[in-house]
């Protein structure tokens, strides 16, 4: 591009001018606009006017802290997809705690003192759908719906959570959830086993593992479907429940073995209040002699009831409820006493028991073999590894205390 030469004069005397000033620090700013000639500025430019300043912000007040309201709880939910008798549907599952509508009721934690326990109103909905998002049911119970399973006190002041789906049973045609119950701030709860049918029927309510307290017997659906197991009792489809509790003893624990077997366990005599001459009452067990000598589990048989073998088991231990300290290895539960050792229940011959003693296992010596798996069990006051030779039969078994 070709300059007129009064511009190139301009150009010399700015250079000039510009060098002087650099010797004083002075800075020249240049501004070039696309549209116009080059100019060069020879002195400093203005200065932009100074920004008015932005208001100072208002202080926000910090948000109030939650207030806590023991029994309540925000609305909880599950969609899931499910597959029932080989088509997909989707299983949609809430629970939502109304705390406009209080709940209170009088029980007796003992025979003679009276309590109150209050709550809100919890509500449980299900709703099934097939592929298409057609709706099949919806069906909501309420708090009192389970007050006979899973206690009217225990319940009422618990919050309102979701149901958990444990299986669906082609045999009993159902739905199975377990439905948990907790008092606030406490260790105690209790739950509830529940049947829908694919109508949204409800088709039973049973009593589940109450946490804190009670037996230890989780739910459990044979693999084959056709026997739930619940917290005391066993469900078959076509026959009556088969109650597992006892007049004489409370119910210990109780698990399935096999597609047909299960393993009850108690322990000797029943619970109840304790007076004492000048002692205040306590609530316990007082066995006889002979009860506490007798064998106190059992192996039945699913489909009867019928128990096909019986033993005595010593290794159960009541914190916060009972315990049985077993694994399953390779074919065979162990049940463990700290005591005496392993009882050994082959999934195989279930009415066929073993018991091996401590006197009998080898203590541990590193390294582990080959073919040895570990098995941890935890007892009331000590804890054990086994290392297990799986290729022997029997299972020869080598032991080993563990520190605490």
């Amino acid at each position: 591009m070709r300059i007129p030469l009064p511009v190139v004069g301009a150009l010399v005397l700015g250079m000039a001018l510009a060098m002087a000033l650099v010797g004083c620090e002075q800075k020249a700013y240049l501004t070039e606009k696309r549209a116009s000639p080059v100019s060069v500025a020879v002195a400093p430019s203005a200065p932009p006017p100074a920004a008015t300043p932005a208001p100072a912000p208002r202080p926000v007040a910090p948000a109030p802290a939650p207030v806590y309201r023991p029994g309540w709880a925000p609305p909880a939910v599950l969609d899931t997809a499910v597959v029932l008798n080989g088509r997909p549907y989707w299983l949609r599952i809430e629970a939502e705690t109304d705390s406009t509508q209080r709940l209170k009721t009088t029980y007796q934690p003992y025979p003679g003192h009276y309590e109150q326990a209050r709550g809100y109103q919890g509500h449980f909905t299900f709703a099934l759908h097939d592929a298409a998002g057609q709706q099949l049911f919806r069906r909501q119970l309420r708090k009192a719906d389970f007050y006979k399973a899973a206690g009217q006190d225990i319940v009422t002041e618990s919050e309102a959570y979701r149901p958990e789906l444990l299986a669906y049973s082609p045999a009993f045609g159902a739905l199975v959830f377990t439905v948990d119950f907790m008092v606030p701030d406490s260790d105690v709860g209790s739950q509830a086993v529940l049947l829908l049918d694919l109508t949204g029927r409800v088709l039973r309510i049973s009593d589940g593992r109450a946490p804190g307290s009670g037996a230890d017997c989780d739910p459990a659906l044979t693999p084959n479907g056709r026997a739930l197991l619940t917290g005391s009792e066993l469900l078959r489809p076509g026959q009556p429940a088969l109650r597992l509790h006892r007049a004489d003893a409370d119910l210990a624990g109780a698990f399935l073995l096999t597609d047909t077997t299960m393993l009850v366990v108690y322990a000797p005599g029943k619970s109840r209040v304790i007076h004492a001459p000048g002692e205040p009452e306590t609530y316990g067990r007082t066995p006889t002699k002979q009860q506490q000598q007798a064998a106190n589990a059992q192996v039945r048989h699913l489909g009867t009831g019928r128990v096909l073998s019986r033993f005595r088991y010593a290794g159960f231990y009541e914190e916060l409820g009972f315990t049985i300290p077993r694994g399953y290895v390779a074919g065979v539960h162990y049940l463990l006493d700290e005591q005496r050792g392993l009882r050994l229940v082959p999934a195989a011959a279930p009415a066929r028991t073993t018991e091996v003693r401590f006197a009998a296992m080898p203590r541990f010596v590193p390294p582990q073999r080959r073919h040895e798996v570990r098995l941890e069990l935890q007892s009331a006051g000590s804890g054990f590894a086994f290392y297990i030779d799986t290729t022997s039969q029997p299972p020869r078994i080598r032991y080993q205390r563990l520190e605490e």
